[in-house]
């Protein structure tokens, strides 16, 4: 199956999408679970998936990286975007002090092909926009989207943290609950209540009034808590206006959303 078969209507998108579902997968979780920057990952994908294209020893790459650590992935990514930046600079192709690909090598169990690249620089740049035009900016499109709506709600979020909020000295403080926030984590993936503190004084500074973590039994991890803050704007700007919002922090799924006590519950 080519990359062109989309192109050329011989896919669906649906199929097409389905037929590089460990590509997007990958890319997600460049700029979902890393927060890569959603074009270094374009380019760090085009990468991956001309190199599994040459048909130079390197099928499945991407599925392989996938199944990486995320520590991993981050420097692999790294790894790529060297290539990248060798590729579009001759003379830093041509410069035998930074080809080093450590991780990479590991991986593949071989050296970069950067002679190959040297020699087919040309075809390689060809090859390498053809993935991008007809692959990464078809197939990842959706994901792509995501990221930037969600980068964007948190450089608001990053900007409202050097706003204080206004108060009126007539208004009495809203009540705890109307300033608390319920918040879930993934099983098997614990996230620690230091962690959940740096993540929100990295947005508002100093803006935790109460934190309630799960308490559990000995070996086991919290699964849900809750966070009283000392601002009821800050709800509202973490949920961007929203019932629920979904967060990464330290590459770990937290769920988000208003806290609302049990005599409020329908």
């Amino acid at each position: 199956m080519q990359i062109e078969d989309y192109q050329n209507r011989r896919m669906t998108l649906t199929e097409y999408n389905d037929f590089h579902s460990i590509d997007r997968e990958l890319y997600a979780t460049l700029v979902y679970d890393l927060w890569r920057d959603p074009i270094e990952a374009i380019q760090m994908m085009a990468i991956w998936i001309w190199f599994e294209r040459m048909n130079i020893g390197f099928p499945n790459l991407t599925r392989r990286i996938l199944n990486l650590p995320f520590q991993w992935i981050d420097k692999i990514g790294d790894e790529a975007l060297l290539c990248w930046a060798c590729i579009d600079n001759v003379a830093l192709l041509f410069s035998a002090s930074v080809m080093d690909f450590p991780l990479t090598s590991i991986l593949l169990k071989k050296e970069m092909p950067i002679e190959l690249l040297r020699k087919f620089r040309e075809a390689s740049i060809a090859g390498i926009n053809d993935v991008i035009t007809i692959v990464c900016a078809t197939c990842f499109k959706d994901i792509w989207d995501g990221a930037i709506a969600r980068n964007a709600h948190m450089d608001l979020l990053q900007c409202m943290s050097s706003i204080e909020p206004v108060t009126s000295t007539k208004t009495t403080k809203t009540q705890p609950d109307d300033r608390t926030l319920f918040v879930t984590f993934s099983r098997g993936y614990p996230v620690a209540e230091w962690e959940v503190r740096e993540f929100f004084n990295g947005l508002f500074g100093d803006c935790i009034e109460t934190f309630y973590m799960q308490e559990t039994a000995a070996g086991e991890h919290a699964l849900f808590a809750k966070i009283v803050l000392n601002h009821q704007s800050f709800i509202h700007a973490v949920l961007s206006g929203g019932t629920k919002a979904k967060f990464t922090i330290n590459g770990k799924h937290v769920w988000m959303r208003k806290f609302i006590p049990k005599d409020q519950r329908g």
